[in-house]
Parts: C-alpha cells; structure tokens; sequence
C-alpha cells in the first residue's frame, strides 16, 4: 500500500492519508445520498434551495479534495491561495444550510424519523460545529498539524446526514443519533488516531477538540430540539 510504503517518510505518509480520506468522504456522501434517491426518499419537486444546498455542499467536498491534492503535491502557495475561498464557501454552507432547514420543516420535507424541533437543532449544531472548527483551523493555519486535522475534524461533522439516509433510522428510534456518532468516532476519528499513532508515536491534541465537536453533535439535538424555543419555532415554521 502506498500509505505505508517503506522509506516513505512520516510527512508523506501523512499528506496521503488525507488524500485518502478526502476520497472516503466522497464515497460516504455518494452512498448515502445516492442510495436516498434510489430508494425512492426523495420528495419531488426538489425546491431550487435544495438543489443550491446540494451544490454548495458538493463544492465544499470538491474543494477538500483539492487542498488535500494540493498538499500531497507540495504545491504549498497555491494550496494557500485557494484556501482563502474556504472562508467564503464556508460562509455560504452556513447561510444556505440554515435556510434549507428552515424550508424544510416550512415545506414538510423533513426526513420521517425527526421530530421538527430535533431536526432543526441538528441543522444548527452541525452547522455551529462545522463552522466552529473551520474557523479554528484557518486560525491555526501556520502550524500545519493543527490545520490539517481541524479541517478534517470540519468534514467529520457533515458525514452525519449521508449516514442518516444509509441506516434504518426508523428502527433505530431515538438511539440513531447516537449511532451515526459512535460510527464518526470509530470509523473515522478512531481511523485518523490510529494513523497518527503509527505515522508519528503519538496522539495529537487536535483530535479532542474533534471528539468533543462529534460528541456535541451526537448528544445534543435531542434535548436541545425539545426545548421551548425549538418547539416554538418548528411550530411557527409549518404550514396552517
């Protein structure tokens, strides 16, 4: 394998560790979203803000996998260059996906298994997380360990909805948000650990601040989405 080629350094096993994990998300969202619409889930006519949502989202993908392509090349000041649109793109994922949830609950395209006040505190703790993180990294950018697991820690957070359409959630009830997140913290966050543990002897401190991102996530739309001001606002939302 060409991850763990020998006399490969560290540095360049590392850079294509990303590479390949760039392509891992592609796949998840691919599966997931792909198998939604094949199993006859999706609800038409998709409104133009969904289809805008989509694209902006699959922009943000196409991007990762070109930084990460970037870097594996060591075309370092063009990765730098393009990375400055992430803010922008970032920004737009946010406003956009926000806006979607809203319509979603407005329109009854909601997903059956959530309850409308849990999907929108979803919506927004996934967005909060995602953006959270995103911001860290471009802070942390000229320390280039803490950058690169930050942003992989920020495609963590938008694996969840791909898994949603994948699982039987149904079935799975009120323990499928936990699920998803053992799923992120063991096959992804617990794959990048285990990397970086052989890669480098050693667990990096970026890694908890991911793990606490994933478990916010996983742990918080219940209760949160229960509270009044959700309730409220998903009633307000529905139509007469």
């Amino acid at each position: 394998m060409a991850l763990v080629e020998i006399g490969a350094s560290p540095e360049t096993r590392e850079r294509r560790f990303f590479v390949i994990m760039a392509f891992v998300f592609a796949a998840t969202i691919i599966a997931g979203f792909g198998s939604w619409s094949l199993r006859g889930m999706v609800v038409y006519p998709v409104p133009p803000l969904v289809h805008l949502h989509g694209a902006i989202f699959l922009s943000w993908l196409a991007l990762f996998i070109t930084q990460t392509s970037l870097m594996q090349q060591r075309a370092t000041k063009l990765h730098r260059r393009v990375g400055w649109f992430s803010l922008l793109l970032a920004s737009a994922m946010v406003v956009i996906g926000t806006l979607t949830a809203l319509e979603s609950v407005a329109l009854k395209r909601v997903p059956p298994f959530f309850p409308e006040g849990i999907f929108l505190a979803l919506s927004f703790i996934e967005l909060f997380c995602f953006a959270a993180l995103v911001i860290a990294a471009i802070a942390m950018r000229r320390r280039t360990d803490w950058h690169r697991r930050l942003m992989l820690g920020s495609m963590f957070m938008l694996m969840g909805p791909a898994w949603g359409r994948v699982l039987p959630m149904m079935a799975l009830g009120p323990f499928g948000g936990l699920v998803i997140m053992a799923i992120l913290l063991v096959g992804y966050l617990g794959v990048a650990v285990c990397f970086d543990l052989y890669n480098r002897g050693r667990l990096h401190p970026a890694y908890a601040i991911v793990a606490l991102a994933i478990i916010i996530e996983g742990v918080a739309p219940g209760p949160v989405g229960m509270t009044p001001p959700f309730i409220k606002l998903a009633a307000m939302l529905k139509p007469l």
